[in-house]
């Protein structure tokens, strides 16, 4: 979302609908000041309305927040009145990945504790209508909106598991639903790719400075994996246990001891697809598995060379698991 061109293929029924949508804006008076294409092959449809930037801690971007509401519900208002209909208070939706902050930017709107929040996952379990009123005066409720707060949402379907992998480590997924210690060396195998990809200056950092000054070792330097510095820390810092090691690197990471970091890199080009790929390099027990492969590989071939030179017979080799003549034959007559 935002990213304009790599919002993804929308259906023709989406554009439809948002084209009829931007026509009707057009017919109040709110409408008139948006700056828009002529002709329906001309309009530009996406998701967003308004990319705006908020943090729920300091309140910043609060106020520019709420005035974007009101002008996207302007129209809503005025074709009430056209009608004949009393102003209603602007219905908005807050929706969004578990744990991202959806309740505590309805605190921060509210200047109130309202909504129950917690720095974990699933503590929003059902949805529920807060109202916000702009000023006190209680006259109109053109200056009321009211937000629908929503539980975290997860697509039920991720091509790519990586992604899943980095939302458990953001913490936005509950601890039973993942392995800490495979997401803990997943993340520090992730940040070191980032890193080797020559995208560490943008993306983390502090990360290694942070590691040498928390763990005592540096993570980029010399072959380690993810799960050569998981067992570092547990040997160094836990006393040899690599959950309580997976623990102390995830909440180093959430509460942002190890600095800012960013685990997706933005897109340079066309074939990004909304971020850049991080191709994890090959750790040392994927090295281990492929030498294991190979000695198996290796002693079947010299076990089938010593029963052809003893003139047993074996079962023809299939190359295709699909051929309907699987099996056929081979057990005829027992």
């Amino acid at each position: 979302f935002g990213a304009g061109r790599w919002d993804g293929e929308v259906s023709a029924q989406v554009q439809n609908q948002a084209v009829q949508a931007q026509k009707e804006r057009k017919k109040y008076k709110s409408g008139l000041h948006r700056k828009e294409p002529q002709g329906k092959s001309a309009i530009t449809i996406s998701p967003v309305e308004d990319v705006l930037f908020v943090d729920a801690k300091t309140g910043q971007g609060i106020h520019a927040l709420q005035r974007s509401i009101f002008r996207a519900g302007a129209h809503v208002q005025e074709r009430r009145e056209r009608r004949g209909l009393k102003d209603r208070a602007l219905r908005v939706g807050v929706i969004g990945y578990p744990n991202v902050g959806k309740s505590a930017l309805i605190n921060k709107i509210l200047g109130r504790r309202r909504a129950r929040a917690a720095n974990k996952p699933g503590v929003t379990r059902s949805l529920q209508w807060i109202r916000v009123r702009s000023d006190e005066t209680k006259t109109s409720k053109k200056n009321e909106f009211e937000l629908l707060d929503s539980p975290g949402v997860i697509p039920g379907k991720m091509v790519d598991q990586s992604d899943a992998a980095l939302l458990a480590a953001c913490n936005c997924i509950g601890e039973a639903a993942y392995d800490n210690q495979g997401v803990a060396a997943f993340l520090c195998q992730w940040l070191k790719t980032i890193h080797l990809m020559g995208k560490g200056e943008i993306a983390a950092p502090q990360w290694p400075d942070k590691c040498v000054e928390r763990y005592g070792f540096h993570p980029v330097e010399g072959s380690l994996s993810g799960e050569d510095i998981l067992f570092k820390v547990a040997n160094d810092r836990c006393r040899g246990s690599p959950e309580d090691a997976s623990r102390k690197i995830l909440q180093d990471f959430r509460t942002g001891r190890m600095g800012p970091i960013c685990l997706q890199l933005a897109p340079e080009r066309e074939s990004d697809k909304g971020q850049q790929n991080v191709s994890l390099h090959p750790t040392a027990d994927d090295n281990v598995e492929k030498s294991a492969e190979e000695e198996r590989f290796a002693r079947a071939q010299a076990a089938i060379e010593a029963a052809r030179n003893q003139g047993l017979e074996l079962p023809p080799v299939v190359d295709s698991q699909d051929s309907d003549e699987v099996g056929k034959g081979m057990f005829d007559g027992w």
